[in-house]
């Protein structure tokens, strides 16, 4: 902006001049004294002249910006390149070149509209194991505004075809070498990501550059291969279901078993159970004989006041004995009836 304003002035100065010259010439037409068309023109040169200068003296570097300093006379550069603002340079004698620091991307793509290449840009590369693999890649970078000297030296304004682009193919393929090409398309996408940004910055930076990034965008694998990843997908989904399967029927057998364990955990339960209150039984009647009489006789009807059995059979228990153990005594026996004869005599 300020160079602008001095080269305005000092055309303004021009102007001034030629407008002194004219009335120079006018006055010499009317044999008329020209010393004030020729003060005019002596300050418009002067003006122009004071202005020439100081716009060629004065460079204006922006903040995105770097100027490199170049000695017309010695041939040598400025040990340090002019950053953001004004600064006075000796107009003939030096001569500044500006560099932008802001960062730029070169892409390198297999699509038509996305590369810096218009076409298929993609770098192919083989990986350690012999398969062809198709890489998307992009490196985001700048000028380091402290070494941009080095870069004018080296490669002024070829930078870009002449050290990034060979340097991002060139890392690119020689990383690609570094992995398998199941490590490429399983879990070591950032591996390689990495691998390619370490080794273009080891390239780029002694030349002046600083790397920000370096974004793999797309990796494409031959139609062969993808095929033999979905075979294998599906072999592996298949064997899973199988495994599933197994471990299904293992756990249901597992269930089964329990089941009958405890089945046969509880019969062996009862069996113990009635084992020992049939102990327990034949201990209380080794004790008391006459127990399995009495509890005969507590489940009898409370109604039952006879018990007639078989004359030629004997008694089951000593039924005298239990009625007096028990406080009652057994009933008379029934009154004898009348013959039926006497009966019918009587009629």
């Amino acid at each position: 902006m300020i160079s602008l304003v001095l080269s305005v002035l000092a055309l303004a100065g021009l102007a001034t001049a030629g407008f002194g010259i004219f009335m120079i010439a006018q006055a010499v037409s009317r044999n008329e004294p020209a010393r004030s068309g020729a003060v005019i023109t002596v300050v418009g040169v002067i003006v122009a002249a004071v202005f020439f200068i100081l716009g060629a003296g004065v460079v204006e570097i922006q903040p995105t910006e770097v100027g490199v300093v170049f000695n017309v006379i010695s041939g040598d550069l400025a040990e340090t390149p002019l950053g953001p603002g004004l600064h006075i340079i000796i107009p003939g004698i030096q001569e500044v070149t500006i560099y932008s620091t802001s960062q730029h991307e070169y892409t390198m793509a297999g699509e038509v509209t996305e590369g810096a290449v218009r076409g298929d840009d993609a770098v192919v590369a083989l990986t350690q194991d012999g398969q062809q693999v198709r890489l998307d890649v992009t490196i985001i970078y700048r000028i380091s505004p402290s070494n941009a000297n080095d870069v004018h030296v080296k490669w002024q304004d070829r930078f870009v075809n002449g050290l990034i682009r060979p340097a991002l193919r060139n890392q690119t393929r020689a990383a690609l070498t570094q992995f398998r090409v199941e490590q490429i398309y399983g879990t070591e996408h950032d591996a390689l990501e990495q691998a390619i940004e370490t080794g273009v910055r080891d390239l780029l930076e002694p030349d002046g550059f600083q790397v920000m990034n370096v974004l793999i965008r797309n990796i494409a694998f031959s139609s062969e291969y993808v095929a033999s990843i979905e075979q294998k997908q599906v072999a592996q989904q298949q064997a899973q279901e199988a495994e599933f399967r197994v471990r299904q029927r293992e756990q249901e057998a597992q269930q089964v078993r329990a089941l009958a364990q405890g089945d046969a955990d509880a019969s062996v339960i009862r069996a113990e159970g009635e084992a020992r209150a049939l102990q327990l039984i034949n201990e209380q009647l080794s004790q008391n004989p006459l127990l399995l009489q009495w509890r005969y006789i507590e489940e009898l009807g409370a109604n039952v006041q006879l018990m007639i059995i078989p004359s030629n059979s004997p008694f089951l228990f000593d039924l005298e004995s239990l009625m007096a153990d028990a406080g009652t005594s057994l009933p008379a026996p029934p009154a004898p009836t009348a013959e039926p004869e006497a009966q019918a005599a009587g009629d």
